[in-house]
């Protein structure tokens, strides 16, 4: 682990970093050899999850030493950031920790002083430090040493808290001074539960505060005044640009933060949670969103009241929103769809619209189609299946159509015939009103998608990037359904989010005519994140090459090959053929 001669023969090598230390059972000798080599290592990173060290005082001693004088150590975790786990250390542990933190204090960075065999000084500069599921409530000494070593901690930038304090005023007060205080904390998530005088410190104290990410889960739905304070707390922050709310709050916390949304910094925003009861808040969370003079990047994953759409849809044209990710079953609600559908067609700075997971009414459709023309989207991501409802299928292709600003289409759903049908006669009979061929330059499916891919004449004419995403196999039969006369590029990767690589079923003697089918201009084809090894890539090459002749002289492929090794994606080909 160290690279030491003690070590020589169980030596770990890795790059930059050692991630887990768990359920380790060692002799006292092994910590004291980390101890006394511990400035030889590289790692960054290190997970102490499950060590029984408890009643061991000189193997805790030592395992501090090792963390402390570790000179490229960054993140430190202790406690399991998945499982109810934590190791179980001597108070010794704690003790040296604050001891070596503190006397580097004099210094600049986060402990950190120069080497000496007489002293054990700090040389670690530990920016994350992540503590969960260690309870040292009846361990005051163990205790006072670990806030000694984070109040040392001058350059600690990340910091996760998971702890109870509902019925610690005291405590809740003196953690809200101290993330306020601290001058390098920038990223901040509680998963606790606070007293309300947290709220209140933390509003009073907010302006000091250098936060620039916040998450936040807690329940204050019954709580109306530490649901004010929150929200003062959120938009009188100067320096926070990404907030993440998971939590329930009560109405005063929207209210308020509609109140003073204006003033609020914020610039990336994604909201949980469940207001499909509640229209005051679903109005003061739209009024809150369209205010904020700085958020580009909203995500709403909950669900919603209809007045959430008609207040979005009434202050659209004041909202800076750039990029929009909604998920929410509006199948049922026509109302709410419609608002919804004017809601991004007035937007006049949106231009990254994200439909993923939703499912909307066919009136969203048919609005959406009837507006189309005045939006900025840029890049459409849509995923719906709509193989059993023809009139929005229609509309959406129409949709698709009428958009003169669209750039990035990304079809992801699986969509009725008229749908195919829609955009063939358009594309083919007005032309005029329909500028798809000469806007979409960059256009992604599914395999599940072009399965049931039909002709759409011309409305894809203009694509110069093709991609297919795929689920688990994928055939050429299934590539060639597609023709896209001016695409250069082409790529075929597994599709996002999917555990297991996909692959191609097919003999890769077949790949080239499929391939000329899609664009006889290809110039560039892609293989990513493929369970394809090098004597498939070899056959493929030998394909392309082995392909007619007049064909070759006029096309010129590069093959790249990104596939799993024991080591990651680290194999790269590139072939002119």
């Amino acid at each position: 682990m160290c690279s030491s001669n003690t070590l020589s023969s169980v030596k770990i090598s890795m790059p930059d970093y050692v991630r887990y230390l768990e359920g380790a059972k060692m002799h006292d000798a092994f910590y004291s050899v980390l101890a006394r080599n511990a400035t030889d290592t590289k790692i960054e990173s290190l997970d102490i999850d499950d060590i029984k060290l408890s009643q061991r005082q000189s193997a805790s001693r030592d395992l501090a030493q090792f963390i402390c004088k570790m000179p490229h150590l960054r993140e430190l975790h202790l406690g399991g950031a998945y499982r109810n786990i934590s190791p179980s250390l001597h108070d010794e542990f704690y003790s040296t920790l604050s001891s070596l933190a503190s006397s580097a204090k004099h210094t600049t960075c986060l402990p950190t002083c120069f080497r000496t065999c007489h002293a054990p000084l700090c040389t670690s500069i530990i920016e994350y430090l992540d503590i969960r599921y260690i309870d040292l409530s009846q361990r005051l000494s163990a205790l006072s040493d670990l806030a000694q070593l984070i109040s040392s901690s001058a350059k600690i930038e990340i910091l996760h808290l998971s702890e109870n304090l509902s019925e610690r005023p005291s405590a809740s007060r003196d953690f809200a001074q101290f993330i306020c205080k601290m001058n390098h904390l920038k990223n901040l998530t509680l998963y606790g539960q606070y007293h309300d005088d947290f709220y209140s410190t933390a509003s009073s104290m907010a302006s000091t505060s250098k936060i620039e990410i916040l998450h936040l889960s807690e329940n204050l739905s019954e709580r109306p005044s530490a649901s004010r304070d929150l929200a003062q707390f959120i938009c009188k922050m100067n320096h926070l640009k990404n907030l993440t709310l998971y939590g329930q709050y009560h109405d005063d916390f929207y209210s308020t933060a509609s109140s003073m949304a204006s003033t609020s910094k914020i610039e990336t925003l994604n909201v949980f949670g469940h207001l499909s009861e509640r229209s005051s808040a679903s109005r003061d969370l739209a009024q809150f969103i369209c205010k904020m003079n700085h958020l580009k990047n909203l995500k709403l994953c909950s669900q919603y009241h209809d007045d959430f759409y008609s207040t979005a849809s009434s202050m659209a044209s004041a909202s800076k929103i750039e990029i929009l990710h909604l998920r929410e079953n509006l199948s049922e609600r026509p109302s709410a769809s419609r608002d919804f559908a004017q809601f991004i067609c007035k937007m006049n700075h949106l231009k990254n619209l994200t439909l993923y997971y939703g499912r909307y009414h066919d009136d969203f459709y048919s609005t959406a189609s009837s507006m189309a023309s005045t939006t900025k989207i840029e890049i459409l991501h849509h995923n719906e299946n709509l193989r059993k409802r023809p009139s929005a299928s229609r509309d959406l292709a129409q949709f698709i159509c009428k958009m003169n600003h669209l750039k990035n289409l990304k079809l992801c759903g699986q969509y009725h015939g008229d749908f195919y049908s829609t955009a063939l006669s358009m594309a083919s009979t007005i032309k005029d009103d329909c500028n798809t061929s000469s806007n979409v330059t960059d256009l992604t499916v599914t395999d599940y998608t072009l399965e049931e891919w039909q002709d759409c004449g011309s409305m894809f004419d203009n694509v110069k990037r093709f991609t297919i995403q795929v689920w688990d196999t994928i055939t050429c039969d299934v590539i060639q359904r597609i023709h896209l006369p001016a695409a250069t590029e082409l790529t075929i990767q597994t599709r996002e989010r999917v555990n297991q690589l996909a692959s191609l079923h097919d003999d890769p003697t077949s790949l080239p005519n499929a391939l000329h089918k899609v664009s006889s201009q290809l110039v560039k084809v892609t293989f990513r994140d493929l369970n394809i090894g090098n004597s498939e890539v070899r056959d493929i090459i030998q394909a392309f090459r082995s392909s007619d002749e007049k064909l070759l002289k006029i096309l010129r492929y590069d093959i790249f090959s990104l596939f799993n090794t024991p080591f990651g994606h680290d194999e790269r080909l590139s072939v002119d053929i």
